[in-house]
């Protein structure tokens, strides 16, 4: 009897138990997916927009009243295939920090000069077969010292089977979702026809890929860092100089399913996105490499915290500015933890719509000198993995203990070719 007790407390054990784990997994609904946003986060939120991710893993920014109206008319409706939902930011790109000055007022070309891009020019190493994707305000494909290194989409390259040519025939002969993608996309205006919202993306793409055939530093014109490797180019910042996260999520995933190895971010101040940052997180998966500016605010961004730049992800580098004398850029951003090593950012001549040039400064210059990098250590080590070519840059900078970086250095691309081996 005492025994058919004991079993009888044991059962009724079990199931009290279950029913209270039970209790304690929520089931899902349009609250649970979609938190509410933070004030912080509410500062920069676009009305209006929000982030969908998707169980599928892919992204879209979809348009609502407000939050409870979003939920109630589209989040409940597609409870069963959404993992995620925040509220659209909005980000800035920065205004120059430098005063006003011509592309005379400065030596050109310091910047390749400085971190010893020649050694791998010397090497042929260039770029070869990199595909760096330029998440910014757009590219004047066109521009003579770009033009040729502006990625072509195969498969809207070419004639179709009635023979119209791919990039303008209506269609989306690849089937990746877009139209006639020849060279990129425009994700603010949903549109394969790319060019520059202003100068910004141009003059980040110069530094990273302006074609020469340079083995020595040269002035008179612009040297990209990796000459030989393609720019991809995707637009986000608007017309007015802002553009949103969302937008430049999705630019993330069509940077990787057209096989870029590095992502270039010159732009960021967003306070929050957690959908951003797993997705940043995600490209470790996919051996690509996300470089990232510091920021120009002149301060600690272990502190005061801005994203991209302060995420801490095994795919990221955090590039602030370095001067002409080697020193932190006054006007750069930057972090014991968060930022990884700086770069020249201090005046630096590029390449701007129309066919011209001019100088500009902050850390959206210092990035794509990063970026650059990697795609000539790519090219010199195909099969590298992403955290190899992070490693390389990083354990190969030149040191000063009085940089406020993680890894006390500036970029040092003789160094780091050095490490390699090559002969």
């Amino acid at each position: 009897m005492g025994q058919d007790v004991s079993s009888t407390f044991k059962l009724a054990t079990l199931f009290i138990s279950i029913a209270l784990l039970s209790g304690c997994d929520k089931p899902r609904s349009g609250e649970t997916v979609f938190p509410k946003t933070s004030a912080e986060c509410q500062s920069t939120a676009v009305p209006g927009q929000f982030v969908v991710r998707w169980r599928t893993g892919a992204v879209s920014v979809e348009q609502g009243k407000d939050r409870e109206s979003f939920i109630d008319g589209f989040v409940e409706k597609n409870l069963k295939d959404i993992d995620f939902v925040e509220v659209n930011q909005r980000v800035e790109l920065e205004a120059d920090p430098a005063p006003a000055y011509t592309m005379y007022d400065y030596p050109d070309n310091w910047g390749p000069e400085r971190i010893g891009a020649a050694a791998a020019w010397q090497r042929d190493v260039r770029g070869q077969g990199v595909v760096v994707a330029v998440i910014d305000s757009g590219v004047d494909v066109t521009h003579p010292n770009l033009a040729s290194r502006v990625f072509n989409n195969p498969g809207e390259s070419g004639l179709d089977g009635s023979g119209r040519d791919k990039s303008s025939n209506g269609i989306d002969d690849d089937q990746n979702g877009y139209v006639d993608d020849l060279s990129g996309y425009d994700f603010a205006a949903n549109s394969p026809l790319v060019y520059d919202n202003s100068f910004h993306g141009t003059h980040v793409s110069g530094i990273i890929a302006a074609e020469h055939s340079d083995v020595a530093h040269q002035t008179g014109y612009v040297q990209g860092v990796a000459p030989a490797a393609k720019i991809l180019p995707l637009t986000f910042i608007d017309s007015s100089g802002g553009g949103t996260l969302g937008n430049a999520v999705v630019a993330i995933d069509y940077a990787v399913a057209m096989g870029a190895k590095v992502i270039n971010a010159s732009w960021g101040g967003a306070p929050c996105s957690q959908i951003l940052g797993d997705k940043i997180a995600a490209l470790s998966t996919h051996n690509v490499l996300f470089v990232a500016a510091a920021g120009n605010r002149s301060v600690n961004i272990d502190v005061n915290v801005e994203y991209p730049a302060s995420y801490r992800l095994p795919a990221q580098l955090t590039i602030g500015s370095s001067g002409n004398l080697d020193l932190m850029a006054e006007h750069s951003n930057y972090g014991d933890v968060a930022v990884h090593l700086f770069a020249p950012g201090s005046r630096i001549v590029s390449t701007v719509p129309g066919g011209g040039f001019r100088a500009s400064t902050g850390t959206s210059m210092a990035t794509p000198f990063v970026s650059g990098a990697a795609a000539l250590l790519w090219s010199a080590k195909p099969q590298a993995s992403a955290q190899e070519i992070r490693q390389l840059l990083l354990s190969n900078v030149k040191n000063d203990p009085n940089y406020r970086n993680s890894s006390r250095g500036r970029l040092d691309i003789a160094r780091a070719i050095a490490a390699l081996g090559l002969p």
